[in-house]
């Protein structure tokens, strides 16, 4: 009877603090530990542990709004939808091409310049070469680049480059051995159908003395004082192109002297029938112009086509005296 009763008051005193204890929230309970499972010991039970007291939690603020730590307003945090500027790989610009036109030009024998013309925004272009009042028209290559050989007119020597668009450039130098030659220019526009003809030393048309556009010969004559040559300027293949001829003579190291015979000619074509032409000559002895003329006239109408007309006094012969 006596152990009856003391389960008994065990068993009230039980159910009394377990009906005491506060229910714990899920998320607390999971982080807790679980409470012990009854188990039978010598006829009894053995209680559940007593978890924590509340004053050993830390302790919230009851009013979160109080708290002057704590922005009283909503803080609005911006987003940015772009990434930063170093942080995005920055694409290399491309190497612009330069459009400098460029000339050069460097002496070389018989008193002729060679000139380089570099213009790569001016591939396949026209452009019109200067220099003293030697004009004539010329067309850049594909890559660019243009060189050719003229014949210096002037001890110093200045010659210029010009594009339609005006860019250019200008290249000057001193050509000392002018001194040694003589030469005779004409100069013309368009197809006039005007040629120069030097007949060296008694030489008729057709034979080894004569030189022309059709036997121009090259710079090698010059060696030994043996004759001249014809330098053709200017690009027929360019509607109204500036164009020009210039005879050259080794006047001072001639292998013989007498009597060069100089003339300007000009054939009637379907091309200059019936127009109006006009032609201007020079002549430079000893690196100095010593005479310039100019001519205008009318070609015969076109069924005069195929003969020749000789334009006198144009040029003057030249005298050579053997040194």
């Amino acid at each position: 009877m006596t152990m009856t009763i003391a389960i008994f008051i065990g068993f009230v005193m039980e159910k009394s603090e377990a009906s005491q204890s506060p229910v714990m929230p899920r998320d607390v309970a999971a982080g807790a530990p679980m409470p012990a499972q009854k188990a039978s010991l010598g006829g009894g039970f053995l209680s559940s542990p007593k978890l924590p007291a509340a004053t050993d939690l830390p302790a919230l603020p009851r009013d979160l709004s109080s708290d002057a730590s704590l922005p009283v307003a909503p803080v609005l945090v911006a987003v940015a939808e772009d990434l930063p500027v170093g942080l995005i790989p920055q694409e290399e610009a491309a190497p612009a091409l330069s459009c400098d036109v460029s000339l050069g030009a460097e002496p070389v024998a018989g008193a002729m310049v060679r000139l380089i013309l570099n213009a790569p925004c001016h591939t396949g272009g026209r452009v019109s070469l200067h220099h003293g009042s030697l004009k004539f028209t010329e067309v850049v290559g594909d890559d660019g680049f243009m060189e050719l050989a003229v014949p210096a007119l002037a001890t110093n020597a200045v010659f210029a480059a010009v594009f339609p668009n005006g860019d250019g450039a200008t290249a000057s130098l001193t050509v000392d051995s002018l001194a040694f030659y003589d030469r005779t220019v004409i100069r013309w526009t368009g197809d006039s159908g005007v040629e120069l003809h030097a007949r060296e030393f008694g030489a008729n048309y057709g034979e080894a003395g004569h030189v022309w556009r059709g036997s121009a010969r090259d710079i090698s004559v010059l060696i030994g004082g043996m004759g001249g040559f014809l330098t053709p300027l200017g690009n027929p293949d360019i509607a109204d192109s500036a164009r020009a001829e210039v005879y050259t003579f080794p006047s001072v190291t001639a292998s013989q002297s007498g009597l060069i015979s100089l003339s300007v000619e000009a054939e009637i074509t379907d091309a200059n029938c019936g127009r109006k032409i006009e032609v201007q000559s020079q002549k430079i002895e000893s690196g100095s112009v010593t005479s310039s003329r100019a001519m205008e006239m009318e070609i015969p109408a076109c069924d005069a086509v195929g003969e020749f007309l000789l334009l006198k006094n144009l040029v003057e012969d030249l005298t050579i005296a053997q040194k």
